[in-house]
């Protein structure tokens, strides 16, 4: 079981908005630079791995840019089984939140890649190259229109959005690059709860993504997620249902976010 299959195409799901939540996107980003998020990866009862998130700065092609970075791996009784450590990264462009570069490094038993994908906005291209057993495969070209986001640029806009503008049983539509495939997801806004969660009991916003058929979620709404009702918008808990168990991905840890102190 790969840990991005759980933690990726859940926070897709959850975290690359549309068209209409954007223009309530705020220009003052509720996220700075030396930002780190932990998470735990659960499968029913047992964890089996672990994720970390960090936001830095950097300047890309002469563009003040967002580094997003994500590395997961397995823990647990899992480890005993097999070896995950798997790298996810982007290099986003603070004017808009949408993404130039992003890059992935897959290391997953003996099972290697590295993907590296480019977003020209202007040309309304994306260039994507793959390297397998290390050997580079030929470039690949895709056309696109519109605003096209990917998994770290979608996180950063779920940390702008003001959720507080949506009502229960809002649905929201929106496209994505992942993985050479465009999506066309939506996602329903199901209003605020307390929620208990790993970093203390929070009042969250809980969401549920739409996703396409697929052979890996169970369900017409397979996927649940919660994320803070503050100004930092931390994506607290990610809860799937799939066809072969109960997975959840968990917030444990946090520092350097923006409006609130280190979790102790």
């Amino acid at each position: 079981m790969r840990i991005h299959i759980i933690f990726f195409l859940g926070l897709m799901g959850t975290c690359t908005m549309a068209q209409t939540a954007i223009e309530e996107l705020s220009s003052v980003h509720n996220f700075i630079s030396g930002e780190q998020l932990k998470f735990n990866l659960n499968y029913g009862w047992f964890m089996v791995g672990s994720a970390s998130l960090q936001v830095l700065d950097t300047v890309v092609y002469d563009e003040d840019c967002y580094q997003v970075e994500v590395s997961g791996q397995t823990a647990g009784f899992l480890s005993l089984f097999t070896r995950v450590n798997d790298t996810w990264g982007a290099f986003i462009e603070k004017s808009d939140l949408l993404p130039l570069a992003s890059y992935s490094d897959i290391e997953e038993g003996r099972y290697t890649r590295r993907d590296e994908v480019y977003f020209d906005k202007k040309a309304h291209r994306i260039k994507v190259d793959k390297v397998r057993k290390e050997k580079k495969k030929p470039t690949q070209y895709f056309d696109y229109q519109g605003e096209m986001y990917d998994l770290m640029s979608g996180y950063l806009k779920l940390r702008n959005i003001d959720f507080n503008g949506l009502n229960p049983s809002d649905t929201i539509r929106f496209k994505a690059f992942y993985d050479e495939i465009f999506y066309d997801f939506g996602l329903v806004y199901k209003g605020k709860k307390l929620l208990k969660s790993k970093v203390g009991k929070r009042m969250a916003h809980k969401v549920q993504p739409i996703l396409p058929q697929n052979d890996i979620f169970k369900g017409e709404a397979p996927i649940t997620a919660w994320i803070s009702a503050d100004k930092d918008q931390l994506p607290l808990k990610l809860e799937a249902q799939m066809f072969f168990g109960h997975a959840a991905c968990a917030l444990v840890d946090y520092k350097n976010i923006k409006f609130s102190k280190d979790y102790k």
